[in-house]
């Protein structure tokens, strides 16, 4: 406990100093992650309300090119104010440049309320979309593949559109293996837009834990 006090304090350091005391409260989940790795440097997004308006505020600062980077998000974010900057921090990233090094990696952070740590969670990889025909050409491209969709709607999780509990979602695709007698399974994610950050997190870290594969490419869609 005394470890995890002493992690937290140094965030409350970091806001003082350098964002007016600004602060992120981290999503707080109850499964074990990555608990360190070194030669990274941190990107933060911020929680900011306005009257009734909610927005995320990108603090890049201390970002090295030539490490890992750590994304603290605030979990009461909706998750459209947090994808458009993953998306220009990865193009950042990805960018040449004569500063890059190769095998650096992303990764989300998280409070696992477990062991009460910092966990991390690899999100490299992935790949953001949200328009609907990418989203349509992406189940063409997997057609030779039974495709198993996951849709997160804020606090609820629906796998082909039937709804399920998070505890039980490794219990419901075993149990669509089954049926189908099918061993080439992709799991896709998509997500409402206005879902917290808490939630999608939540959801990504249990998804790490489950041998499925999982495609990189994520669709963000708007239910109005």
């Amino acid at each position: 406990m005394k470890k995890f006090y002493y992690i937290f304090l140094l965030i409350f350091i970091f806001f003082t100093s350098s964002c007016t005391n600004k602060e992120v409260q981290l999503p707080k989940i109850e499964i074990d992650g990555i608990p360190e790795i070194h030669n990274h440097s941190s990107i933060w997004i911020f929680y900011e309300k306005k009257g009734n308006e909610v927005s995320g505020v990108l603090n890049k600062n201390n970002k090295i090119l030539n490490t890992h980077w750590i994304f603290n998000i605030d979990k009461r974010l909706p998750i459209k104010e947090v994808v458009p900057f993953l998306i220009e921090m990865q193009k950042n990233k990805n960018k040449d440049s004569m500063h890059k090094k190769e095998g650096m990696l992303n990764y989300f952070s998280y409070a696992n309320i477990k062991s009460n740590q910092i966990a991390l969670l690899n999100f490299t990889p992935t790949n953001y979309i949200n328009n609907i025909d990418e989203y349509k050409n992406l189940f063409d491209s997997l057609s030779s593949t039974k495709i198993i969709e996951l849709d997160i709607q804020n606090e609820y999780l629906l796998i082909n559109d039937k709804s399920v509990e998070l505890n039980q979602l490794q219990i419901k695709i075993e149990q669509l293996k089954l049926i189908d007698s099918v061993s080439n399974y992709k799991l896709v994610l998509k997500y409402d837009e206005n879902t917290p950050y808490q939630n999608y997190l939540e959801t990504k870290v249990f998804l790490s834990k489950i041998e499925i594969q999982i495609d990189s490419t994520e669709y963000i869609y708007s239910l109005k």
